[in-house]
């Protein structure tokens, strides 16, 4: 119960740090939500003795395949995610800020807090990764999240549905190399592309 709970506050962390914020002098600052938030996480994240966060990858010989192939399917994905960020700010933060900070949460820290109370037994493997339950749930949770960032319409659904399908793959990278590194680089490339795409569409 405890696991749950820790899961969901990560989960939720954006929109708690949202409110927090909104407690203090700079309540006016909602902009900067992203940045109290990200410090929140990085401050924390030491706390976790178990994580992926800090650790070099392993098994990366047999990681490299997989990885390539996941680089070629998200700048495929990426052209029809529908993600415009607007602005140098939120497109910095939607680049770098985001895939850093929920790579940390979601792979660094609520992946291996699944794996300790749920049997991180293999379902199936996908490009020669294991998909495991706690790689699903933690893909669940990743798409719910997003929800904190969006209201409820067809774009975030769509939104919510790129999140469950590449935090699957995300999270069984992840597991197959104990690092969230190659997730990292693989999330920042979808980011940064779904905002290359957007931008050539608007000039068209």
């Amino acid at each position: 119960m405890i696991y749950l709970c820790l899961s969901l506050l990560l989960t939720f962390s954006y929109k708690l740090a949202e409110v927090a914020l909104r407690t203090t002098p700079y309540r006016r600052g909602g902009k900067y939500t992203v940045l109290f938030w990200a410090l929140i996480i990085v401050t924390i994240t030491p706390l976790f003795n178990n994580n992926y966060t800090f650790k070099m990858p392993v098994d990366y010989g047999n990681a490299i395949p997989p990885f390539v192939m996941l680089i070629i399917i998200n700048v495929i994905a990426a052209r029809f995610s529908g993600y415009n960020p607007i602005g140098k700010y939120n497109i910095i933060n939607f680049a770098i800020t985001f895939p850093v900070i929920e790579e940390i949460i979601f792979r660094g820290l609520i992946l291996p807090i699944t794996e300790s109370f749920i049997v991180p037994s293999k379902i199936m493997d996908v490009l020669y990764m294991p998909i495991t339950i706690p790689v699903i749930i933690t893909a669940g949770l990743f798409a719910i999240c997003h929800l904190q960032y969006y209201k409820l319409s067809a774009d975030s659904i769509r939104f919510m549905i790129f999140a469950l399908l590449g935090g699957i793959l995300l999270g069984a990278m992840t597991v197959m190399t104990k690092s969230i590194l190659f997730s990292l680089i693989l999330h920042v490339v979808f980011n940064s592309f779904s905002i290359l795409f957007s931008k050539r569409r608007l000039k068209i």
